[in-house]
């Protein structure tokens, strides 16, 4: 049995991986706020407090905590929560650490939206970041996971569009779409990375049975914007729509954001295949039709 401590583990990726953990007989330990049953830590980064009674049994720590990206527009305000809410988690996380002598292992969330946009080929873990703002946040936020070299292994997963109801990007999109506004975003024809909330886990799982170190694209692959919700609206069984929704249209309403939506990226999987990991959900639309079998 290993003991796990996850930070953000109230959010849609750490609840799904800390039900798998379980199920394989392990002990999960949540990072929150506001603990409410057995199993949560108190915690707060910001003023620099934990409750620290159980940190000298924990094995591995997943580091999934950071302000949600797709919340609130980015004002300068709003960057500067989105980055500190990473990078200071990050860095409180390894103060605590001194009181964890059995940590053999630090593994932590970052975004696959780092390489900038619009590149015709495929993007690897070589390829440098881009310089907009999301490139920047991935690499303060990896800056910082990198930090625990000295104390443990690290691994990192650039995560894709996460395709699960229950939240993140998709659960909006499929809302919209189930109310009849089912359309391409932008020009419809930018490529869209995304990765099976079941994948996700289990990648995260197979990084940390290996220990495997380094940065790795966690996506099963990746499809054009116009097929992506085209593909959604058909599961859905709801119409779909041209012309597409124009991207002044887009900015005006999401403002910097919108490049998420309307900008181009496609990017390789190869390094996480090569350590032994094989997906289960390669097509996205078999992966589509079991998320919509789960709403019917």
């Amino acid at each position: 049995m290993t003991t796990f401590l996850i930070s953000g583990g109230r959010g849609l990726i750490g609840k799904s991986l800390s039900k798998m953990l379980k199920i394989q007989g392990h002990k999960v330990y949540k990072l929150t706020r506001r603990p409410k049953r057995k199993g949560h830590i108190y915690w707060d980064p910001e003023k620099q407090s934990i409750e620290g009674k159980h940190l000298h049994k924990i094995d591995v720590i997943i580091n999934l905590a950071g302000a949600n990206i797709g919340e609130k527009k980015w004002s300068d305000k709003r960057k500067v929560e989105l980055i500190n809410s990473r990078v200071n988690s990050i860095h409180f996380l390894k103060k605590c650490a001194v009181n964890m002598p059995e940590l053999k292992y630090f593994i932590s969330a970052s975004g696959i939206n780092c390489y900038g946009y619009n590149n015709p080929q495929e993007m690897t873990e070589k390829d440098g970041f881009g310089d907009d703002f999301l490139s920047n946040l991935v690499k303060e936020w990896e800056t910082a996971s990198h930090s625990f070299k000295d104390i443990c292994p690290v691994g990192i997963l650039r995560i894709a569009m996460v395709v699960d109801k229950r939240g993140g990007a998709l659960d909006k999109i499929m809302k919209t779409i189930k109310f009849g506004l089912g359309s391409p975003l932008g020009d419809g024809q930018q490529y869209v990375p995304w990765v099976h909330i079941k994948d996700l886990c289990r990648m995260f799982n197979h990084c940390i049975e290996h220990k495997k170190e380094g940065v790795f694209n966690a996506a099963n692959g990746y499809l054009s914007n116009k097929q992506f919700m085209k593909i959604i609206a058909k599961k859905m069984k709801k119409p779909f729509f041209l012309p597409a929704v124009p991207r002044p249209i887009l900015s005006l309403v999401l403002g910097e954001m919108s490049t998420m939506l309307t900008e181009s990226l496609k990017v390789s999987n190869d390094k996480i295949k090569k350590t032994g990991f094989t997906f289960t959900h390669e097509d996205f639309d078999a992966a589509m039709a079991e998320v919509v079998k789960k709403d019917l």
